[in-house]
């Protein structure tokens, strides 16, 4: 196939004026925004957190099992389930013998994809355990929260063909400012494409000398995961847990594996996961001796590590994230549209930042519908 082949292909593959597309996003969108909201019903204080990644995985595997039966379309995780508590910032998706269970006054961050065909619905979203949920939580912890929200929806209402990515970038920080907090340097938002969870150029939550973005103008057609992580403190971001939590497979590097678990252990993951990030837990879950095999694959870097990030120090860290389809009509938010926030009272207002105009601007959302995955004995809850 020529350049011009695969480019053409890639053109019809990404084409938002499809409506087979924008169904399949959709699709996705609905399982991803079900499921968050079966996860935030289970935060309660006490359970696990390798509990709440696994019931997402589950939920997901189930509800994308119900559709598209025919033929050989590909749907399932794109992203494995994430619960990330207080300064860990992402990838915390828990082994199975992790025993890190919620706490009162935990700033939760769960994020999740989906895809059905390729097509990639993601989303994340911040709650906090409150002890006593007719009071609003306060202090600090709201202030992250409350900054973090408003620099999304900020974010989500600039997302317009014409906008540049440095003025996203630059809102994201004065609303952030605003609250006192700082955006999460090495996070940001990303174009996303069918199989590819990043692609093209990133809009980055923070920039610094070191890490100058590359500038770009947003364009109709073009499908975004706007994903804005801020801290209570500018302390660095780090890596401190060398364990791979998360794997990916690495499609452009080839190795010759020489111990057979390894090479069981890669074939499997081609299987089950294609070209998306997987849990490592539930790979272990197929059979034990994958453990062995999956350190030859890192080694040799046919499966890549996604490491747990966190800010350094005991700062508070809120994340929210979805997925915005730039059509003709405007940004449409298909995936975190009508989530339940958490209750808070900060002592600051966003009005400070300048973008109280750009903030009174309608966002269209999709309206999720209802899908029939519970996990027994839940039952819905005030959040």
């Amino acid at each position: 196939m020529s350049l011009m082949e695969v480019d053409a292909r890639l053109d019809k593959d990404n084409n938002l004026s499809d409506p087979n597309v924008v169904t399949k996003y959709r699709t996705a969108a609905d399982i991803a925004n079900n499921v968050m909201r079966q996860i935030l019903v289970a935060c309660q204080t006490g359970r696990r957190v390798v509990d709440l990644c696994r019931l997402g995985d589950s939920l997901i595997s189930e509800a994308t099992g119900k559709i598209f039966k025919k033929g050989n379309l590909e749907r399932g995780s794109a992203y494995p389930t994430c619960v990330c508590l207080n300064e860990v910032v992402q990838n915390f998706s828990a082994l199975e013998d992790d025993g890190t269970v919620l706490k009162d006054g935990d700033v939760v961050k769960i994020n999740l994809g989906v895809h059905i065909d390729g097509y990639i619905s993601s989303l994340a979203h911040t709650t906090i355990i409150n002890p006593t949920p007719q009071q609003p939580i306060t202090g600090r912890s709201a202030d992250v929260v409350c900054a973090a929200h408003y620099a999304a929806q900020v974010a989500l209402r600039l997302l317009h063909p014409g906008t540049t990515s440095s003025d996203i970038t630059t809102a994201i920080s004065r609303v952030a400012s605003a609250f006192n907090c700082s955006p999460v340097a090495g996070t940001s938002s990303h174009q996303i494409k069918r199989f590819i969870l990043e692609a093209g150029p990133e809009i980055p939550n923070a920039t610094d000398d070191e890490t100058q973005a590359e500038e770009f103008e947003i364009t109709e057609g073009e499908a975004y995961t706007i994903d804005v992580v801020l801290s209570t403190s500018a302390g660095p971001y780090r890596e401190p847990d060398p364990r791979p939590l998360i794997l990916q497979r690495d499609v452009n590097t080839t190795y010759a594996l020489k111990l057979k678990s390894s090479r069981a252990a890669y074939s499997e993951s081609a299987k089950r996961y294609g070209v998306f990030p997987f849990a490592t837990r539930e790979l272990f879950g197929v059979d034990p001796k994958f453990r062995l095999g999956v350190q030859e694959c890192v080694a040799h870097g046919v499966l890549r590590p996604r490491l747990v990030g966190v800010v350094a120090g005991s700062e508070r860290v809120a994340r929210f994230a979805f997925t915005v389809l730039v059509m003709s009509s405007g940004p449409l938010i298909i995936t975190a549209g009508d989530l339940p926030m958490p209750y808070v009272h900060s002592d600051f207002s966003v009005d400070a930042a300048g973008y109280k105009d750009v903030l009174e601007g309608k966002a269209r959302t999709v309206k999720t519908k209802a899908l029939a995955i519970t996990e027994p004995g839940l039952q819905a809850m005030d959040m």
